[in-house]
């Protein structure tokens, strides 16, 4: 059984793999010592996915790993936005279809995960359209410790969308700053670093998986890929 690394974008993507996707895994059969994640490093501290340089530099250890793991990214589509974070980014941005658009902008990622050394085990992922997007899954129970105002408008926003997957990336209707305007109504402060996992605990992996198939395909292909003999 091989080893998986996630790439991931900061710390709440982080807790997310360790206490959300990691737990899952382990469900399934997967030792809790095979499931890693890394934070891409920036250059002279920090983190976060604002120039490719870094993501390189984050992934290119683990591409020269004897035990060669599975490696996968775990990034926000939102603000991926040019061609500093991603080369091909104005190519992908002529196809106006979501899905092919986060395909070719995953194919671009491999291409470049392959320009630095050929390796058999990144899967790329991009997530449609940013991480909070799972904690619409089930607002009823995510956000069942917030104000009863806040969880009403939240579980109304969901209804309005045939698809949470497809609450989207504009700059101002990305689900983070949906988040953010609706907390801020009621005079209360959306934090991804404090908030986002305890809801996603509330929410349920199973519910995200029900309702986001796009995020589904990557977490079963994933297993499938590291528990294949």
């Amino acid at each position: 059984m091989k080893k998986i690394v996630f790439i991931v974008e900061g710390e709440s993507e982080d807790e997310f793999v360790k206490r959300i996707i990691r737990p899952f895994f382990v469900s399934k059969g997967i030792p809790f010592y095979h499931i890693e994640s890394k934070i891409i490093q920036i250059s002279g501290g920090g983190h976060g996915f604002n120039n490719i340089e870094h993501f390189k530099n984050t992934i290119k250890p683990f591409l020269s790993r004897n035990d060669e793991p599975i490696i996968t990214s775990f990034i926000d589509h939102y603000r991926l936005n040019s061609e500093r974070k991603l080369p091909g980014y104005n190519e992908c941005m002529a196809e106006t279809n979501i899905g092919i658009k986060l395909g070719k902008m995953e194919g671009k990622l491999q291409d470049m995960v392959q320009s630095i050394k050929p390796y058999r085990f990144f899967i790329p992922y991009i997530q449609q359209h940013e991480f909070e997007t799972l904690l619409f899954a089930d607002p009823e129970e995510g956000f069942d410790l917030e104000d009863e105002r806040i969880k009403r408008e939240i579980m109304n926003l969901c209804n309005f969308f045939d698809s949470i997957e497809d609450i989207n990336c504009t700059p101002h209707g990305a689900p983070s700053v949906r988040l953010e305007a609706i907390y801020s109504k009621y005079r209360r402060r959306y934090n991804k670093g404090a908030d986002a996992v305890d809801i996603a605990e509330l929410t349920t992996i199973g519910k995200m998986l029900e309702k986001c198939p796009r995020f589904k395909n990557w977490i079963y292909l994933l297993i499938s890929e590291t528990t294949k003999k």
